[in-house]
Protein backbone atom coordinates (compact mmCIF):
# COMPACT_ATOMS: atom_id res chain seq x y z
CA UNK A 1 0.00 0.00 0.00
CA UNK A 2 2.84 2.42 0.84
CA UNK A 3 4.45 1.67 -2.53
CA UNK A 4 1.19 2.43 -4.33
CA UNK A 5 0.83 5.74 -2.54
CA UNK A 6 4.46 6.58 -3.27
CA UNK A 7 4.01 5.80 -6.98
CA UNK A 8 0.84 7.90 -7.14
CA UNK A 9 2.60 10.83 -5.46
CA UNK A 10 5.50 10.60 -7.89
CA UNK A 11 3.11 10.55 -10.86
CA UNK A 12 1.04 13.39 -9.42
CA UNK A 13 4.04 15.67 -9.04
CA UNK A 14 5.89 14.67 -12.21
CA UNK A 15 3.14 15.69 -14.67
CA UNK A 16 3.34 19.44 -13.82
CA UNK A 17 7.14 19.26 -13.92
CA UNK A 18 7.05 17.79 -17.43
CA UNK A 19 4.64 20.53 -18.57
CA UNK A 20 6.89 23.23 -17.08
CA UNK A 21 9.90 21.58 -18.67
CA UNK A 22 8.20 21.68 -22.10
CA UNK A 23 7.38 25.36 -21.80
CA UNK A 24 10.81 26.47 -20.66
CA UNK A 25 12.84 24.13 -22.86
CA UNK A 26 10.80 23.99 -26.06
CA UNK A 27 8.09 26.65 -26.26
CA UNK A 28 10.53 29.50 -27.01
CA UNK A 29 11.57 27.68 -30.21
CA UNK A 30 7.94 26.81 -31.03
CA UNK A 31 7.03 30.50 -30.80
CA UNK A 32 10.06 31.52 -32.86
CA UNK A 33 9.24 29.07 -35.67
CA UNK A 34 5.57 30.06 -35.68
CA UNK A 35 6.50 33.75 -35.80
CA UNK A 36 8.99 33.26 -38.61
CA UNK A 37 6.43 31.32 -40.64
CA UNK A 38 3.86 34.10 -40.18
CA UNK A 39 6.45 36.61 -41.40
CA UNK A 40 7.14 34.44 -44.47
CA UNK A 41 3.42 34.41 -45.24
CA UNK A 42 3.30 38.20 -44.79
CA UNK A 43 6.28 38.69 -47.11
CA UNK A 44 4.82 36.43 -49.80
CA UNK A 45 1.89 38.73 -50.58
CA UNK A 46 2.80 41.51 -53.02
CA UNK A 47 2.28 44.98 -51.56
CA UNK A 48 -0.46 45.81 -54.06
CA UNK A 49 -2.53 42.94 -52.59
CA UNK A 50 -2.25 43.97 -48.92
CA UNK A 51 -5.73 45.52 -49.32
CA UNK A 52 -7.14 42.28 -50.79
CA UNK A 53 -10.14 40.74 -49.10
CA UNK A 54 -12.33 37.96 -50.43
CA UNK A 55 -15.63 39.70 -49.57
CA UNK A 56 -16.86 43.06 -48.32
CA UNK A 57 -17.23 42.01 -44.66
CA UNK A 58 -13.80 40.33 -44.43
CA UNK A 59 -10.57 41.86 -43.15
CA UNK A 60 -7.95 42.74 -45.71
CA UNK A 61 -4.75 40.73 -45.89
CA UNK A 62 -2.88 43.52 -44.09
CA UNK A 63 -5.77 43.79 -41.65
CA UNK A 64 -5.39 40.11 -40.75
CA UNK A 65 -1.75 40.74 -39.82
CA UNK A 66 -2.58 43.84 -37.79
CA UNK A 67 -5.34 41.89 -36.05
CA UNK A 68 -2.68 39.41 -34.90
CA UNK A 69 -0.72 42.35 -33.50
CA UNK A 70 -3.82 43.78 -31.79
CA UNK A 71 -4.44 40.43 -30.13
CA UNK A 72 -0.81 40.34 -28.96
CA UNK A 73 -1.33 43.80 -27.40
CA UNK A 74 -4.49 42.62 -25.66
CA UNK A 75 -3.31 39.24 -24.39
CA UNK A 76 0.21 40.20 -23.32
CA UNK A 77 -1.32 42.77 -20.97
CA UNK A 78 -2.72 39.79 -19.05
CA UNK A 79 0.78 38.35 -18.78
CA UNK A 80 2.89 41.43 -18.11
CA UNK A 81 0.36 43.94 -16.81
CA UNK A 82 1.76 46.39 -19.38
CA UNK A 83 -0.41 47.88 -22.12
CA UNK A 84 1.81 47.69 -25.19
CA UNK A 85 0.73 49.30 -28.45
CA UNK A 86 2.81 48.56 -31.52
CA UNK A 87 1.31 51.09 -33.94
CA UNK A 88 -1.18 53.94 -34.19
CA UNK A 89 -4.46 52.19 -34.97
CA UNK A 90 -6.00 55.37 -36.33
CA UNK A 91 -3.44 55.23 -39.15
CA UNK A 92 -3.71 51.51 -39.92
CA UNK A 93 -5.08 52.15 -43.41
CA UNK A 94 -1.97 54.20 -44.26
CA UNK A 95 0.53 51.46 -43.40
CA UNK A 96 2.41 49.80 -46.24
CA UNK A 97 3.63 46.21 -46.45
CA UNK A 98 7.08 46.87 -44.97
CA UNK A 99 5.62 48.82 -42.06
CA UNK A 100 3.08 46.08 -41.27
CA UNK A 101 5.79 43.41 -41.41
CA UNK A 102 7.99 45.46 -39.05
CA UNK A 103 5.06 45.95 -36.63
CA UNK A 104 4.28 42.22 -36.72
CA UNK A 105 7.92 41.34 -36.16
CA UNK A 106 8.19 43.73 -33.19
CA UNK A 107 5.02 42.33 -31.61
CA UNK A 108 6.21 38.74 -32.04
CA UNK A 109 9.63 39.63 -30.63
CA UNK A 110 7.91 41.18 -27.62
CA UNK A 111 6.05 37.91 -26.97
CA UNK A 112 9.36 36.06 -27.35
CA UNK A 113 10.93 38.29 -24.70
CA UNK A 114 8.02 37.61 -22.34
CA UNK A 115 8.40 33.87 -22.94
CA UNK A 116 12.11 33.89 -22.19
CA UNK A 117 11.78 36.18 -19.18
CA UNK A 118 8.87 34.66 -17.31
CA UNK A 119 9.50 32.71 -14.11
CA UNK A 120 7.87 29.37 -13.41
CA UNK A 121 5.90 30.89 -10.56
CA UNK A 122 4.61 33.70 -12.77
CA UNK A 123 3.86 31.24 -15.57
CA UNK A 124 1.60 29.32 -13.20
CA UNK A 125 -0.13 32.43 -11.87
CA UNK A 126 -3.89 32.18 -12.23
CA UNK A 127 -5.63 35.00 -14.08
CA UNK A 128 -9.17 35.55 -15.27
CA UNK A 129 -9.83 35.66 -18.98
CA UNK A 130 -13.39 35.91 -20.28
CA UNK A 131 -14.80 34.72 -16.97
CA UNK A 132 -12.52 31.69 -16.93
CA UNK A 133 -9.61 31.10 -14.61
CA UNK A 134 -6.45 30.00 -16.36
CA UNK A 135 -2.71 30.29 -16.02
CA UNK A 136 -0.52 32.80 -17.81
CA UNK A 137 0.97 29.80 -19.59
CA UNK A 138 -2.42 29.22 -21.22
CA UNK A 139 -2.37 32.79 -22.52
CA UNK A 140 0.89 32.04 -24.34
CA UNK A 141 -0.79 29.07 -26.03
CA UNK A 142 -3.77 31.26 -26.88
CA UNK A 143 -1.42 33.79 -28.49
CA UNK A 144 -0.03 31.07 -30.75
CA UNK A 145 -3.43 29.59 -31.56
CA UNK A 146 -4.83 32.98 -32.54
CA UNK A 147 -1.84 33.70 -34.77
CA UNK A 148 -2.11 30.29 -36.43
CA UNK A 149 -5.82 30.88 -37.10
CA UNK A 150 -5.26 34.21 -38.85
CA UNK A 151 -2.11 33.01 -40.61
CA UNK A 152 -4.26 30.24 -42.09
CA UNK A 153 -6.70 32.85 -43.35
CA UNK A 154 -3.78 34.75 -44.87
CA UNK A 155 -2.69 31.59 -46.69
CA UNK A 156 -6.18 31.32 -48.18
CA UNK A 157 -5.93 34.98 -49.24
CA UNK A 158 -2.58 34.29 -50.89
CA UNK A 159 -4.05 31.43 -52.89
CA UNK A 160 -7.13 33.46 -53.85
CA UNK A 161 -4.80 36.22 -55.10
CA UNK A 162 -2.84 33.67 -57.15
CA UNK A 163 0.26 33.84 -54.93
CA UNK A 164 2.12 30.69 -53.96
CA UNK A 165 2.10 30.23 -50.19
CA UNK A 166 5.39 29.48 -48.41
CA UNK A 167 5.83 25.80 -47.53
CA UNK A 168 4.43 24.75 -44.17
CA UNK A 169 6.68 25.00 -41.13
CA UNK A 170 5.65 22.80 -38.23
CA UNK A 171 6.92 22.39 -34.73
Amino acid sequence: MKNTILILLILFYSVPLKAQNFFTSQYPQVWERASEYTLEVAKAMPEENYGFKPEADAMTFGGQLLHIVDNISFLTRLISGESKTFYDRTKAEELNKDEIIEILENANDYVGSLISGISTDDLNTAIEFRKLEMSKENIFYLLRDHQVHHRGQCIVYLRMAGVKAPPYVGW
